[in-house]
């Protein structure tokens, strides 16, 4: 990476001498313009980025001292060097104020010149270096592994491809646990035995762990950490916490395939009992469901006799534990009771074009939030309330509180209301958003925006992400929009925003 600087200074043949001994130095540097006076360089910084300014202090039109002002206000993070002569040093020092970085008096001496590019070179990388820090502080502690995996250059930051290098084989465990629960995971990585490879992150906000265990040709995860240490890596897992092991994987571009497949293992935990579950990808699908059981359920809700409907999804849930049936089976069965009530939704009537058969439930959105088969058949049993009851007066409370919960984790989705009512819980738009409204004072569009907006100010305050990021976690694809919607209801950019935050909090730290 080359650091850009600008020179600025009215005496042609002294500016020209001064941008060769910076362009025959072997330094991380380019020299991206040279400027008669400081009024150029402005223009130019409009439009374009600069690291280091080297300036003379006396111009025409735009002196040295107005330059290191605009620089502070508008670029903090680039540095402003003064040239200056010896009669105009008392003159320099006004530019304190300013916090310019170095003062050089003329001629100037190429050794000080460079010594002084040397030493805000040094600084910038340790900045540098702390402010990845801080974002990489910032990952962890407010996202999830789901949304790192979205945004290419964090995931590079904390996952760099060099990890790959020496390695080509290598497992995900992801867990779900606390934070206490990682500890115990950290104490059996510091203890292992094996010489396996391994990398793991802890996700605070969301109590997500993430391990990586790399070895060096294809094996069975219990080879590749060994009988052992696996054995003291499931005494290590709290009962609280879940992981899923993956399957084993080859190269970085399968991080993401890896870690559906974490998720995926661990959905058994809703009829197995256990907190670890390796993913399996050939499994058995056992079809639990008849066909005129499907029938039978269709008519039920159809006349509204949501008892014996109720009844058929008891008698679900009791034969697939009777039967051993994996989560895929139970899953299957869902889907198939899902296209009765969508079904019956449209009252028969033939799905609208462009509507689709798609459900908002798959493993991934909705299986993983329940930890139990009576989580989730109360969830089934929700639906099919609000599906038989006709009524558009009646007020599902446990609705509204699904839905605020399936929006706390997935605000950055392009999710509306038509959705969530047609594909996710089958009832009228129009009852939902009056029942919505009703519940918390609010339209749906109104709530959702405000969410998005409470989550961006805390990225804002917690984080050191681009405003291009923020956007982009909170469900706005188009940074202007989204600086727009943060304007109208802040009233200041995001920027403005975090700028006045900060100084709020370095004020507060002072006292």
């Amino acid at each position: 990476m080359n650091f850009k600087i600008l020179v600025a200074d009215d005496e042609y043949y002294a500016r020209k001498a001064l941008v060769m001994m910076l362009e025959k130095s072997e330094l991380p540097i380019s020299v991206n313009g040279d400027f008669e006076d400081g009024e150029e360089v402005i223009e130019f910084l409009q439009e374009n980025e600069a690291d280091i300014i080297i300036t003379d202090i006396r111009m025409p039109n735009t002196d040295g001292l107005e330059l290191a002002k605009y620089v502070q206000e508008h670029m903090p993070k680039c540095s402003v060097v003064i040239e200056t002569g010896y009669e105009d040093f008392q003159y320099a020092r006004n530019a304190l104020r300013y916090q310019v970085k170095d003062y050089l008096t003329k001629p100037i001496n190429e050794s000080e010149l460079l010594k002084s590019i040397k030493n805000i070179l040094a600084e910038k990388t340790q900045s540098d270096n702390l402010e990845n820090m801080n974002k990489l502080k910032g990952v962890v502690e407010n996202l999830d592994f789901a949304q790192l995996i979205q945004n290419e250059k964090l995931f590079d930051d904390l996952m760099p491809a060099d990890l790959w290098n020496v390695h080509c084989w290598f497992f995900m465990v992801k867990g779900e646990v606390s934070h206490s629960g990682y500890q115990k995971i950290k104490n059996y990585l510091q203890n292992k035995r094996t010489t396996a490879g391994v990398q793991s992150w802890y996700f605070k906000n969301k109590g997500e762990c993430i391990l990586l265990f790399f070895c060096n040709e294809k094996m069975n995860f219990k080879t590749c950490i060994g009988e052992a240490d696996f054995l003291q890596l499931k005494n290590s897992i709290d009962p609280n916490s879940w992981f899923g092991i993956s399957g084993i994987h080859k190269e970085r571009a399968e991080v993401e395939k890896a870690y559906r497949e974490c998720i995926y293992a661990i959905n058994n935990r809703i009829l197995i009992n256990e907190n670890l579950f390796f993913w399996k990808e050939e499994l058995e699908i056992t079809e639990l469901l008849e066909k005129d059981t499907l029938e039978i359920f269709s008519r039920f809700i159809e006349f509204g006799r949501i008892r014996e409907a109720e009844k058929i999804i008891d008698k679900l849930f009791a034969k697939c534990i009777r039967e051993h049936a994996n989560i895929y089976s139970l899953y299957n069965a869902i889907i198939q009771l899902f296209s009765v009530l969508r079904k019956n939704y449209y009252n028969g009537c033939q799905v609208p074009s462009g509507e689709g058969g798609y459900f908002l439930f798959d493993f991934k959105i909705d299986l993983y939030q329940f930890h139990t088969a009576d989580e989730l058949k109360e969830h089934l049993l929700m639906i099919l309330k609000e599906v038989c009851e006709k009524s558009e007066e009646n007020e599902n409370e446990l609705l509204i509180e699904n839905i605020l919960s399936y929006l706390e984790n997935h605000y950055a989705d392009d999710i509306t209301l038509n959705e969530l009512a047609e594909h996710k819980y089958f009832v009228s738009v129009g009852h939902l958003s009056r029942t919505f409204k009703n519940k918390t004072g609010l339209t749906f569009s109104k709530y959702l925006t405000e969410l998005r907006l409470k989550k961006a100010i805390e990225f804002l305050k917690n984080t050191d992400f681009d405003i291009t990021d923020i956007a982009t976690f909170t469900g706005y694809n188009d940074a202007s929009y989204f600086t727009q919607i943060f304007r109208k209801s802040c009233g200041m950019t995001p920027s403005e925003y975090r700028i006045l935050e900060r100084k709020k909090a370095k004020q507060n730290s002072d006292i």
